[in-house]
Formats: C-alpha cells, sequence, structure tokens
C-alpha cells in the first residue's frame, strides 16, 4: 500500500525533488500552552509556518524515587514524559502558534517541552548528513520528516549521540579520601569531591543531588571517589554499571562504588525516549572523563526508501578513554520511528548503546574503573526484520602491570534494547474550535401545563450545556426531573409547565472540555392564558358597530346570525332587515378557543298611524271603530280619547263610545324598544236623539202659507197640507192654497232613531183671485227648491211672460225686484243667501202667483 500523507497538508509538499543536508528542523522551547485557544507558546517562531506540520515532545518530567537509598533514581510515574504527537499549525503570532486540532495529551511545560518541525516532501534526496541538532537540555535532539514518494539516500540520517547529555566532566584536586570511609552515597551537590556527575535522563535533576552513583532514571549514575567508573546511559532497558577502582596499596583509596547503571523506562507505550546519558567517571587528577551522550530521536515517514548510503542512525555515544582516573558511562541507543512501504535492501537501522570509557593508567600498576556501557535504544517499525538495538561494551583497564590490566573492573554492557512495530503516530483529530452561539434561546410563550421547548445553536463542536434559571437575581443550575428534561443538551424541555413559571428567565452555558465559556442571552419564558370573549353592540339603524372587549387573544371570529361572518377585531356590520339576531364572537389564540353569543335586537322606531273606520253617528250615543295602520315594529299602543268611553286603551284596534256629538280628537302612541311616535285625529261625532216635530206658520196674501220647521233631530221632512196636494220632502215649504178653507197640515219627521209627526190646523182665507187665472198659473215650475245657487222660473207652460218676480224673507223684507223681464223661463241667483225660507211673488198683467222657496246652507 503506497503510503499518503494525508491530504490536509498536500499543499505544503514540494512539488520538485529536495536537496537536503544538515539540519532541516526547527525547535523551539513551550513556555505554556492554552487549551482554551489552542496557542503554544514559544519563544521564536522561525521557521514555523501556516499549514505545516510539528512534533510535539516532552523530554522529560518523570518522578523518581529520590530517598538517598539503593532504589534512588526508579522511576516511580513517567508522567508525561516521552509524550509526543503531530499536530498541524492553523496560524501564526510573533510568540505563538495556534493548532487546527487539540492535542490529544496533557503536557507539563516543566518537563521540557519543544515543538519541533516537520518538514514534508514530495520526493526528496539526502545528499548529506541529515543531522538532529543534539539536545541542549530545552530544545533540540529529534530529527523528523515525511515524504510521500521517495527518500533517496545518498548520506544517512543521522541523530548518534543527540539525545541525553552525558554526565558532565569534574574534579577538584586533594581531595581527602579515606580507605576507612569509603564514598557509598547515592548522591552529593555539586562541587563534592565525593563523587562526579550523573548522565541526564527522563527526570530533571534536583538541585543538590547532582552527583552519586544512583543514576538520575535512565541517566547513569557518575562513579564515587576514589577514581569509580560511571555508569552507562539506560533507556527501555538498563545500562551498564561503571567498574571498581582497585587500589595497589592496602591503605589505598579503593572505589567500590561505581555509578549505576541508567534504569530501564517501562510502560513505554506511546513515549519516544532520548538515549539516557552515561555518568561520568570519578577524577582527582585532571583526567576527566564525561558520560557520553545518548541517541537522540529520528521519526520518518516515506512511501519508499532507496539510495546508496541508507543508513539510519540514533546510536548513543561511546565515552573517551581516561587518562589515570575513572572512565564515563556509554550513552543508551535513541528511539527510531520509521513507517515505510518499500525500502532498499541494504537499509541499516540502529539505535545501538556506546560504549564505556576506557582507562589508561599513568602509574603502571593502577586499575581505575572503566565506564558502563549504554544500553540499545528502541526501533519502531512496519520493517519487522530490523534487529534489536545492541547494548554498549563495558570499557576495560588498559596499560596497567596490574592484574587487572584487559579487565573491566566489574563494569557492565548496557542491555539489548527492542524492536518493535510502530503505533500509529498520534494526531489530534477533534478540530480546535471554541464554543460560538449561534443562535440563543428566543423568548417563547406557551400554554398552562403545556410543554415548552428552548433551543440554543452553536457551532459544531463536542459541547458541554447546562441549562440555568433566574432565581431571587441568582441564576441556578437546573436539575433533570419531572419538569426539566434535557439540562445538559442543547434542546430544554419544560413540561407542564404552570402559571408559577412565568416570565422566568432561562439562559444556556455552553463550553468546551477544557476552559471555554460561552454565556447565551436570557430568554423569557411566559405561560399563556386562555382568552376571555366579550362584546359591546351599537345599534344605528341596520348599521350595528360592535367593540371587542376581549382579552388575550390573538384572532376572532364572527358570527353575525345572519349567515355572515368576520375576523376583523371591531366589525361593523349592516343588517338586510329587523329581526333579533344571535350573534356569536370567538376569541383564539394558541391556547383555546372561547365564545360568547349576545342578541342583537336590530329595530326602528314605530310609525304611528290610524284612521276612523266605523260610523261616528248613532242613536243616542256613537261607537267609533279605529283602525290601527302602524308600522308592524311596534310592540305597544297607547291609545286616549278624551270625552270617549274609555279614554284609554291598549288595544290593537279599540272601539270607543261617545255619548255626544262634537269634535273629538283621538291619540295613538306605538312605541317599541328603540323609540315611540304619535298620531292625532280630530273627526265630528253625531250622537242622534229621538225626532221631535214642529213647526209653525205665516199667511201670506193670495193664500200663500209659509212654513217654518222648528223640528229637532230630524234628518227628512214629510209636508201633507191637507188639501190633497202632493207631499213635500224639504225641511221648510211654503204652499198656496186654491181657496179659502181649514186645512190640516201635518208635518212628519224622521231619523235613523225614529219618527215624529205634528198635525196642525191651518185657516186660509183668499180673496179676488180669479179661476181663470188659477188655472193659468198652475203650470210655472220654481226648480229646484229647495235650491243652494241658482233658482229657475220657468212661465213656459203658462203662456205668459211675468211682469216682475219679488223674493221675501218671512218677515216680508224683500229681498230681490225683477222687471222688465222679457223671456217666460228666468234664472235668479241665491248664492251667499242665508238657508231658510223665502216668498216668490211673479206677478202678470192678470193677477200674481205665490210660491215658497226653500234655500240650502
Amino acid at each position: 500500500m503506497r503510503f499518503l500523507l494525508p491530504l490536509l497538508f498536500a499543499a505544503q509538499l514540494s512539488a520538485q525533488t529536495a536537496q537536503l543536508s544538515g539540519v532541516i528542523n526547527h525547535y523551539a522551547a513551550v513556555t505554556a500552552f492554552d487549551t482554551c485557544t489552542g496557542a503554544i507558546q514559544i519563544a521564536d517562531t522561525t521557521g514555523f509556518r501556516v499549514g505545516g506540520a510539528i512534533l510535539i515532545l516532552q523530554a522529560q518530567g518523570a518522578q523518581i524515587a529520590a530517598g538517598n537509598s539503593s532504589n534512588y533514581g526508579q522511576v516511580l510515574n513517567i508522567r508525561s514524559a516521552g509524550r509526543y504527537e503531530r499536530a498541524v499549525i492553523d496560524s501564526v503570532a510573533a510568540t505563538a502558534i495556534f493548532l487546527k486540532n487539540r492535542w490529544l495529551f496533557p503536557y507539563e511545560v516543566a518537563g521540557r517541552v519543544q515543538v519541533i518541525t516537520i518538514p514534508m516532501y514530495e520526493n526528496a534526496v539526502v545528499t548529506d548528513t541529515l543531522r538532529a541538532r543534539p539536545w541542549d537540555g530545552q530544545t533540540g535532539g529529534v530529527l523528523a520528516l515525511e515524504v510521500s514518494g521517495t527518500l533517496d539516500m545518498q548520506a544517512p540520517l543521522w541523530a548518534e549521540g543527540a539525545g541525553f547529555r552525558g554526565g558532565q566532566p569534574f574534579f577538584i584536586d586533594n581531595n581527602s579520601c579515606s580507605f576507612a570511609f569509603p564514598q557509598a552515597a547515592y548522591y552529593y551537590a555539586a562541587g563534592n569531591w565525593r563523587s562526579s556527575f550523573k548522565g541526564e535522563g527522563v527526570a530533571l535533576m534536583e538541585a543538590g543531588k547532582e552527583l552519586g552513583r544512583g543514576p538520575q532514571a535512565n541517566g547513569g549514575g557518575g562513579g564515587n571517589d576514589h577514581n569509580a567508573g560511571g555508569g552507562g546511559g539506560g533507556q527501555i532497558s538498563d545500562g551498564g554499571r561503571g567498574g571498581d577502582n582497585e587500589e595497589p596499596n592496602p591503605l589505598g583509596c579503593d572505589g567500590n562504588y561505581p555509578g549505576i547503571g541508567g534504569y530501564s523506562v517501562l510502560n513505554t507505550s506511546g513515549r519516544l525516549l532520548f538515549g539516557g546519558g552515561g555518568g561520568a567517571g570519578h577524577a582527582n587528577n585532571g583526567l576527566t572523563s564525561a558520560g557520553a551522550r545518548g541517541g537522540g530521536i529520528i521519526l520518518v515517514r516515506a512511501d519508499s526508501i532507496g539510495g546508496s548510503n541508507p543508513v539510519v542512525s540514533a546510536n548513543g555515544a561511546s565515552a573517551t578513554t581516561a587518562d589515570g582516573d575513572g572512565g564515563g558511562g556509554g550513552g543508551a541507543g535513541g528511539s527510531i520511528w520509521l513507517q515505510t512501504t518499500k525500502t532498499a535492501a541494504n537499509l541499516t537501522v540502529t539505535a545501538n548503546g556506546g560504549r564505556g570509557a576506557n582507562t589508561t593508567n599513568i602509574n603502571a600498576n593502577r586499575c581505575a574503573g572503566p565506564g558502563g556501557g549504554g544500553s540499545g535504544g528502541r526501533l519502531q517499525s512496519n520493517l519487522l526484520s530490523l534487529a534489536p538495538p545492541t547494548g554498549g561494551a563495558a570499557g576495560i583497564v588498559t596499560n596497567s602491570t596490574n592484574g587487572c590490566n584487559g579487565g573491566n573492573g566489574s563494569a557492565e554492557d548496557g542491555e539489548t534494547g527492542f524492536s518493535q512495530p510502530p503505533t500509529n503516530l498520534p494526531e489530534g483529530t477533534v478540530a480546535f474550535t471554541l464554543p460560538v452561539i449561534t443562535s440563543p434561546p428566543q423568548s417563547v410563550s406557551v400554554c398552562a401545563d403545556s410543554t415548552a421547548l428552548l433551543v440554543v445553536g452553536a457551532n459544531a463542536g463536542a459541547w458541554m450545556y447546562q441549562w440555568q434559571i433566574l432565581n431571587n437575581g441568582i441564576w441556578q443550575n437546573l436539575t433533570a426531573g419531572s419538569i426539566y428534561n434535557g439540562v445538559q443538551n442543547d434542546s430544554l424541555f419544560i413540561s407542564s409547565a404552570t402559571p408559577a413559571l412565568d416570565s422566568s428567565h432561562f439562559r444556556v452555558i455552553v463550553q468546551d472540555a477544557y476552559c471555554t465559556t460561552r454565556v447565551s442571552t436570557e430568554a423569557l419564558l411566559t405561560i399563556a392564558s386562555p382568552p376571555m370573549a366579550g362584546f359591546a353592540a351599537t345599534v344605528t339603524g341596520f348599521s350595528v358597530a360592535f367593540v371587542n372587549q376581549s382579552d388575550l387573544a390573538t384572532a376572532y371570529y364572527w358570527d353575525f346570525g345572519d349567515g355572515s361572518f368576520s375576523t376583523a377585531v371591531h366589525p361593523e356590520h349592516t343588517y338586510a332587515e329587523e329581526g333579533i339576531f344571535n350573534v356569536t364572537l370567538q376569541a383564539i389564540n394558541g391556547c383555546a378557543t372561547l365564545e360568547i353569543t349576545q342578541t342583537v335586537v336590530l329595530l326602528l322606531a314605530p310609525t304611528a298611524i290610524f284612521v276612523v273606520v266605523d260610523s261616528t253617528s248613532g242613536c243616542l250615543s256613537a261607537e267609533v271603530a279605529f283602525q290601527n295602520l302602524s308600522s308592524p315594529n311596534a310592540t305597544v299602543y297607547q291609545w286616549t280619547f278624551p270625552g270617549g268611553t274609555p279614554a284609554s286603551s291598549m288595544d290593537l284596534q279599540p272601539t270607543v263610545t261617545y255619548g255626544v256629538s262634537g269634535l273629538y280628537t283621538a291619540q295613538l302612541i306605538a312605541a317599541n324598544a328603540v323609540g315611540q311616535d304619535t298620531a292625532n285625529q280630530t273627526f265630528y261625532v253625531e250622537v242622534v236623539a229621538l225626532p221631535v216635530a214642529n213647526f209653525n206658520y205665516v199667511l201670506q196674501p193670495g193664500g200663500v202659507v209659509v212654513f217654518t220647521n222648528q223640528s229637532t233631530a230630524g234628518s227628512t221632512y214629510s209636508w201633507d197640507f191637507g188639501d190633497g196636494s202632493p207631499v213635500v220632502t224639504s225641511a221648510d215649504a211654503s204652499h198656496l192654497y186654491s181657496q179659502s178653507g181649514t186645512y190640516v197640515v201635518t208635518l212628519s219627521v224622521s231619523n235613523l232613531c225614529g219618527s215624529a209627526i205634528l198635525q196642525q190646523n191651518v185657516v186660509v182665507t183668499i180673496a179676488g183671485v180669479a179661476t181663470s187665472l188659477v188655472e193659468q198659473i198652475t203650470g210655472i215650475r220654481v226648480f229646484p227648491n229647495p235650491v243652494e245657487e241658482q233658482l229657475r222660473v220657468d212661465c213656459s207652460a203658462s203662456g205668459a211672460i211675468p211682469l216682475s218676480i219679488q223674493m221675501y224673507d218671512l218677515t216680508g223684507r224683500p229681498l230681490l225686484k225683477l222687471q222688465d223681464i222679457l223671456s217666460a223661463v228666468t234664472d235668479i241667483s241665491v248664492v251667499g243667501w242665508p238657508g231658510g225660507a223665502y216668498i216668490m211673488v211673479v206677478i202678470f198683467e192678470q193677477g200674481s202667483v205665490v210660491r215658497g222657496v226653500v234655500k240650502q246652507l
């Protein structure tokens, strides 16, 4: 399978074959980690670029047994020492780099954490040795690179002696040793003549414990007085013990307490360790032998590896020969992490331990202690054929005439290291994003006893949520229960929201697993109540204005009771006709629909009208019927009849009795719920009495008798003049008797109530009238009689034209005299004459004719 770098960083690869040599990595000590922002604080960001890969590595910080005893230096807790991971830079500031993804492991800055650039290439040629810059106590010691294609090695990858530093050379001249008081302690403070410096390891050096045979974790112990050898550095296995110094003089100061080899570091899964430094040999003659440096760390990923010199080495350094004093211990092999799919057959990968120092004695019979060998390192590779790294050999004694010559003075070789399959290169995948509230919870209004939902929106991430409620001015965390669910999720469910929660304020805290906290704005929970429905109506004619008096409603539906509807708040409606209508209003909100029905009475004020429909006359009394023609919307009728019986009524069609004739006024008030109207009628009532017949008469010349009717209560009249002449029916009458005599005159008076008769004897005396004349004038016609306006005197039948026509009232006063009449027919106007009886005298040459005339009103 072809090895591919993550696509995210493909843009960082060099498109051409890179020419590599020397130091290609940049190193920077970490001063702080900011888990909130993803910033790693470093003093110098030179060489660190956006999108570039880095290796985070903590070199030290392990906890060791620190008592001055035989277990001094044993690793009790590796803590974060050797932790490492790959990361990618998101941005670069002046004194910090920011990562794209969160780092995986906790790091302790005091444990010497550094970041190292990992150059990435498509193809690369190593033209000269690629080296790790040696560890300086803060940074360095690592060679790392990635090649997606072919790594052509024309020169080696080299981290030999680039790891933990060996014990530094140190001596004090004229030390005061004594064979009786050997120096067996495991640590001494710097500057003490009794021992030499320990080699550097994964545990930080404690002040006052810099010297002594006790190892500094995997750093070899320094040789104690006198001239004992230093212990070899350790790694994943133990370093070799230093050699003893044997003095030829029995009273001399032997060196039987050499440096103990560096301890193996256990539980190294997921760790990359530098090889431990060798302890320094003890020196008192100025012929010092420092402990050798351990091997560094090489991390390589390449699809294929080839070339003429494919050597990858992280061997520990060998200590230099000591002339006359104790020899230093060899450095332990370092760590190599190598992954490739294809490689050259001659590939060499080593992380062997360094050799302990030989001792060359300036005095032929001396036996100064040689240095112990460094342990083998650790190989992690998918190339399973790689041999485990070998431990370094112990030094030997040279140039001595003593029997110790050629021996190692009990110094020991370093143990063999390990070759293992590689663990995955650790790299964080969780983006280094901070929580951002993208949509705060919104205020909601819900119905009582229903469920409310508050939701917060945030950017993608493994955020933690905590909902809170404001209680008496203090924000308190909500706990899950019967009311609240989802108190630690992005959605908070509030079940059975009671009115007690009305106007409650809620918010949510969104935070990451580190230290960033975001607090949302507040959301108000309102518990809505069902609406209340009510309205009032004002009627104007056929139009009704409705005033909505509902509360808490958001919508309305009106049913006007006549098949019409509306959704307006305050509608106006015009009805087509009067009536009683059941108007229903539905008040609606999200909680319920409530309705109210009221009766609206739509009436106009009535119109009062009536007429008299029956007779206004009667015998002794008159019954008058009234017809009510008022508008049908009237519901109450109030009649008043002054002078009548009854004087008032509430009947629809009353009948009233009047006992006296005269003008009367009736009143009708027609009313309903909205108003009333009044009508009046004046009418004449005739109460007819029983008739009484009576008359008087006046005798006129020539046999004329003028009768004056003095009857009462008559309506029709009948005169019988007692001479056999025709009956006359006028009220008053005049009659011409043809001869003298006594006549019985009868007057019959009638009305609708009955009749009455009066008879009187009338004595008539006529003188000087010829019979021929009387016969002649009987043909004179006077009509109409009674007369209203025009009276005609027709003498045509008599064949004579009158000489004059004269009119008299009953007192004999002349009223009219017509002379020079030229025609037998004469018309006389009586317009303006008072009503009553008059006497007409028509004079001819032969004589005169008298007639009675009645003028009607």
